[in-house]
């Protein structure tokens, strides 16, 4: 019975549910699961790790005062236990030959300084005459183009004188020819006449007479004799035309040859003045301006050599004033002498060991670091030296590249400006470099993760997490170096969320992208 009534009771409540879900159907509300986040693009920048090493106060090493000239010297000053300042003079040598040396390379620059002058007024006139002469180049191709034109024309006026002459030649022979045709009809002229004049008075009565005249053309014998008279005078007249004709064909004929003459003449001066024009174009006008280009580039070698012989004399005349400067021996440095090797009047070489002074200008301060260490250090590296709580900056001013045989690590020595109030073998601390990556790719030290020992971040991917493994390099407190799996425009997760999965939907907030962007649109 219990269980029939649980049975019921179940059917009962199914019943209830499944009436209620036909008949008053719930909304399902969809969940947020996306993980708020701040991103970032990585940055580029150094990362250095500074270390603390013990280090010594150690004293400078000695300096050596060695003059640069030798000779006699004449004043010397302090003695040993002395303490001169730097700039001090320690003594005096004779300076009379670095005088006269002075004096030789002035005069040297003097000179050399004319010769500068003297060739740059060469080139000058160099450069006037190289423009003159290009100047009459132009003029001389006109003055061969006139003559070649003067000559053409010649050519054509003898052609026409010629010409002239060979018609008159021509002319004078066909007038001669016309005069003795004209003189050959005249004397046929004149025979018929006197035939006719003699028939006439051979005739014995008037009627023969009338009938000799009939058809001749002459009314009389008077006409006739008339007519006779003028044929002997024509035939006279002919006679003398046809000689001055001979006479005036022969001028003609000379005159044609001279014509003709003078036309080879003025083809040969033609042809003369052509080629000398091309001779000039080809061989002339090249000369000239070599010539030209070559008095120049000497003017110019000249003033450039002159200009050298000067800075050489220049120079001279400052190894001697340094000569001269080096007879006064200064100290170099400041501190204590401990030991003079030089005497008045006596003789010093150039090189030799004068002065001796101790240093007190700089204290050197000495460490010893590992052999990783000293592959990332090295000269000119800044450092900071601590004694009693009081810094003091310094520089790396040796880097040992060889093992000390005691202490079995590397030595590195520093130096300290203005630290008068650190003693000689007092123990400091110094902090300087020992690694660095210079401008590398960094990531907060809080947003990578590790998988075991494989260090990964987040990159924001279109909004989707995407992990993404990385190789890291050194860190400092909030920094670090990837070297490997990043670029500089991938976009990373920087903020921790314990909810960060490869995957997971991103819900970016209050990054330094929107950041960036807003600066950028504000632009």
């Amino acid at each position: 019975m219990k269980m029939l009534a649980i049975s019921a009771c179940v059917m009962m409540i199914s019943a209830s549910f499944t009436g209620c879900a036909k008949s008053t159907p719930e909304a399902t509300e969809e969940v947020d699961m996306s993980v708020s986040v701040e991103t970032s693009k990585p940055d580029i920048r150094d990362i250095s790790i500074s270390s603390n090493f013990a280090a010594t106060v150690e004293a400078d090493s000695e300096v050596i005062v060695m003059p640069k000239v030798g000779g006699e010297v004449t004043a010397k000053n302090f003695e040993v236990g002395d303490h001169v300042n730097e700039g001090d003079l320690l003594f005096t040598i004779d300076d009379e030959s670095a005088q006269i040396a002075l004096t030789q390379a002035k005069a040297t620059v003097t000179s050399a300084q004319a010769g500068v002058t003297n060739s740059e007024a060469s080139q000058q006139a160099a450069q006037f005459s190289a423009a003159e002469t290009i100047g009459t180049i132009a003029t001389k191709e006109q003055q061969l183009q006139n003559a070649v034109d003067s000559a053409q024309a010649n050519v054509q006026i003898a052609a026409n004188t010629l010409d002239s002459a060979s018609k008159s030649v021509d002319y004078s022979g066909k007038s001669k020819s016309d005069l003795k045709d004209d003189l050959k009809d005249a004397k046929k002229d004149k025979k018929k006449l006197k035939n006719l004049i003699d028939e006439y008075y051979a005739s014995s009565d008037e009627t023969k007479r009338e009938n000799v005249l009939k058809g001749s053309g002459y009314s009389n014998i008077a006409a006739v004799e008339s007519a006779y008279a003028q044929a002997k005078s024509s035939i006279n007249s002919l006679e003398k035309s046809i000689d001055s004709g001979d006479l005036s064909e022969t001028t003609n004929k000379n005159s044609a040859a001279t014509a003709e003459q003078n036309y080879f003449m003025a083809q040969e001066s033609a042809q003369l003045a052509q080629q000398q024009q091309q001779d000039y174009q080809n061989y002339t006008k090249n000369t000239t301006i070599a010539g030209v280009t070559s008095s120049l580039a000497q003017a110019e070698a000249g003033v450039t050599s002159s200009k050298a012989s000067l800075e050489q004399a220049k120079a001279s005349l400052e190894n001697a004033k340094i000569a001269l400067e080096n007879t006064q021996v200064k100290a170099p440095v400041s501190g204590k002498i401990t030991a003079i090797n030089v005497s008045l009047h006596n003789i010093v070489n150039a090189g030799s060991q004068a002065y001796v002074i101790e240093s007190d200008a700089n204290s050197k301060i000495v460490f010893y670091v590992t052999e990783e260490t000293v592959r990332n250090m090295s000269v000119g590296n800044s450092a900071i030296v601590t004694k009693n709580g009081e810094d003091y900056q310094a520089k790396i001013t040796m880097v040992s590249s060889t093992l000390d045989s005691d202490k079995h690590l590397f030595k590195v020595e520093a130096s300290v400006n203005g630290a008068s109030d650190l003693v000689n073998g007092s123990d400091v601390t110094v902090r300087t470099v020992t690694r660095q990556a210079k401008k590398a790719i960094s990531v907060p030290v809080s947003s990578v993760y590790y998988d075991g020992e494989q260090a990964y971040v987040y990159v924001n991917d279109n909004g989707i997490a995407k992990r993404t493994d990385i190789v890291t390099g050194i860190s400092d407190s909030t920094n670090v170096a990837v070297t490997d799996g990043l670029t500089a425009d991938d976009n990373i997760v920087v903020s921790y969320s314990s909810q960060l999965s490869d995957g997971v939907e991103l819900k970016v907030s209050g990054n330094a992208d929107k950041a960036e962007s807003k600066e950028e649109a504000s632009k």
